[in-house]
């Protein structure tokens, strides 16, 4: 009995020590887990209080560090690119277009060209008119051949009309000291509006050639050969005709 009673048994502590201990670890985590999310709100609601701005969450990214090294002389020139050159400091950029060489723009001349007009009375008579051919080294067939495509839509707004058949053609102009030798095709001979009509398309044709000073006469030729008459109302044209041809 004596050792039993001089012998005192250990206690161990209280089982619920250790639940209490954990029990505020835990809640001490979901106290700093509440306050961690609700950060972001009570900046909200204490800047609603104060009349204050929230301040911004910060973005900024941390500077990279970079590293400049020298460029090598061959690095510091600009490559060279096929085909094109290097331009001075100052100068624009190219644009990439070549813009090609001006074409040779066409020069013009003035032409004196004689059309019918006919008026009130029904009187025919002939007009001229100052038109803008291109130049060539055939002014005299450029100005016939003008001559024979009739009034431009301006012309024949003024009243100006042709006698020439519509689908004449000038065959060739040859010089004969004075005398331009014209060929015409056949259907220059054939003017069914009488002989007022054949006569104002031989003044329409000798009068234009006339303008040029080198020529004084004009030898008609239908489809290469002289013909006596035109027409059959019989204008004469077997010789060469002048302005003079169609006076009195």
């Amino acid at each position: 009995m004596a050792s039993k009673t001089g012998s005192r048994k250990k206690s161990s502590p209280p089982p619920h020590r250790g639940a209490g201990i954990l029990f505020w670890l835990c809640l001490a985590v979901v106290v700093v887990a509440v306050a961690v999310a609700a950060r972001e709100p009570l900046k909200a609601a204490f800047a609603q209080v104060t009349g204050r701005p929230a301040p911004a969450a910060s973005t900024k990214q941390p500077t990279p560090k970079v590293t400049i090294a020298p460029l090598s002389p061959t690095e510091q020139k600009p490559a060279a690119v096929p085909g094109s050159a290097v331009s001075p400091p100052g100068t624009p950029p190219a644009t990439g277009i070549k813009t090609p060489p001006s074409a040779t723009q066409p020069t013009y001349r003035k032409a004196r060209l004689y059309f019918a007009s006919v008026d009130d009375a029904g009187k025919l008579s002939l007009k001229s008119v100052i038109r803008s051919i291109p130049a060539s080294d055939s002014p005299l067939h450029d100005t016939i051949d003008s001559l024979l495509k009739g009034p431009t839509p301006q012309e024949l707004n003024l009243g100006f009309i042709s006698m020439i058949p519509t689908d004449a053609r000038l065959l060739g102009v040859v010089m004969q000291g004075d005398t331009a030798v014209m060929d015409f095709s056949e259907s220059f001979r054939f003017n069914a509006q009488g002989i007022d009509a054949l006569n104002a398309q031989l003044r329409q044709v000798v009068y234009a050639a006339t303008e040029f000073p080198s020529v004084k006469a004009v030898q008609i030729r239908i489809d290469g050969r002289i013909v006596q008459y035109l027409g059959s109302e019989g204008m004469r044209i077997d010789r060469p005709l002048t302005r003079a041809s169609f006076q009195g």
